[in-house]
C-alpha cells in the first residue's frame, strides 16, 4: 500500500491522506475503503491473490475510490433521487389520496431507483475504479497484467463451485469476467505508463497465458480422471452378484443305520 503511495504521490489529493490498511480475519473475499483513508482487507482476498501483482491492483483500484471521492458521488446521487422520488409520491397523494396506493407507489420508486440508478452507477464506480486502480499499479511497476488473471480466477472459481450467475443488472459490482475483458483492452496503455515511468521490463511469460494453459490442463486431468470414475463404476456394474456368482453346495450324506 506505502509503495502504491510513494509512487503516485504527484496525484492532488492522494498524499493529503492519511492511509491506514486493516485486515479483517473473515473468509469473505471482499475489501474496502473509507473516505479517510482506512483500507480494509479481508483474508479471504488474501488467500485469493496469488502474487503481490495482484493484491497491489487490488489496492489500487480502493485508493482509486478514495480519491476520487465515490463515496461523496453516490452519497449526492442518492440524495437527489430521493428529493425526485419525494416529489413523485407526493403529486400521488394529491390525485389519489389512498394509503394503500401511497405505500405500492413508494415500494415501486424505491425499487425502480434501485435497479434503474443506484446499482448501475455503483457499476460505473466500480468500472472507473479498475482503470485508475490499474494507472496507480503501473506507476508503481507492478505487472498490470496480473490484474485481469484475478478476475479470470475468480470466474474460474466460481463456476468450480457451482456459483449461480445473476444478470449484471441485479449486481453492484461488474461480473468477474466482463471485468477481466475491460482490463485487457486497458492493459497496453497501462503498459506504455510503466515504460514512461522507466519500469525494469517485465520477463517471463505472460500470466494470463499462464492460467489458460493451467486451465486447460485442470479441466483436461478432470475429464481424465472422471472417465476412469466412470470405467471402474462400469467394472463394479458388471462383477456377478451373490446371486449370479456360482456358490458350490455342500452335500451332507448321512449314513442311516438300521436300528
Amino acid at each position: 500500500l506505502y509503495h502504491l503511495i510513494e509512487c503516485n504521490k504527484d496525484i492532488p489529493g492522494l498524499s493529503e491522506i492519511h492511509w491506514i490498511i486493516h485486515v479483517v480475519d473473515s473468509p469473505d473475499v471482499n475489501a474496502f475503503v473509507l473516505p479517510n483513508g482506512q483500507v480494509f482487507i479481508f483474508t479471504g482476498l488474501l488467500n485469493s491473490v496469488t502474487d503481490m501483482h495482484q493484491l497491489s491492483f487490488l489496492l489500487g483500484h480502493e485508493i482509486a475510490h478514495a480519491v476520487l471521492g465515490h463515496a461523496a458521488e453516490k452519497a449526492s446521487l442518492v440524495h437527489l433521487l430521493d428529493f425526485l422520488g419525494l416529489i413523485f409520491l407526493t403529486m400521488i397523494w394529491a390525485i389519489c389520496p389512498r394509503d394503500s396506493l401511497a405505500l405500492l407507489s413508494q415500494w415501486i420508486q424505491s425499487k425502480l431507483q434501485e435497479y434503474m440508478f443506484d446499482r448501475p452507477y455503483s457499476r460505473t464506480l466500480e468500472a472507473e475504479a479498475d482503470k485508475i486502480g490499474l494507472q496507480l499499479a503501473a506507476k508503481a511497476c507492478v505487472d498490470v497484467r496480473a490484474s485481469s488473471v484475478f478476475w479470470q480466477q475468480m470466474e474460474f472459481a466460481d463456476r468450480l463451485h457451482g456459483q449461480p450467475r445473476l444478470p449484471q443488472w441485479l449486481s453492484t459490482h461488474p461480473s468477474h469476467g466482463h471485468r477481466a475483458e475491460r482490463l485487457d483492452r486497458l492493459i497496453p496503455q497501462a503498459l506504455k505508463i510503466r515504460e514512461i515511468c522507466n519500469c525494469p521490463p517485465l520477463s517471463g511469460p505472460d500470466p494470463r497465458l499462464l492460467f489458460k494453459l493451467s486451465v486447460k490442463h485442470f479441466l483436461e486431468e478432470s475429464e481424465k480422471e472422471d472417465l476412469n470414475i466412470t470405467v471402474k463404476k462400469q467394472k463394479v456394474d458388471t462383477l456377478p452378484t451373490q446371486k449370479q456368482k456360482q456358490i458350490p453346495l455342500t452335500y451332507i450324506i448321512e449314513k442311516r443305520t438300521d436300528s
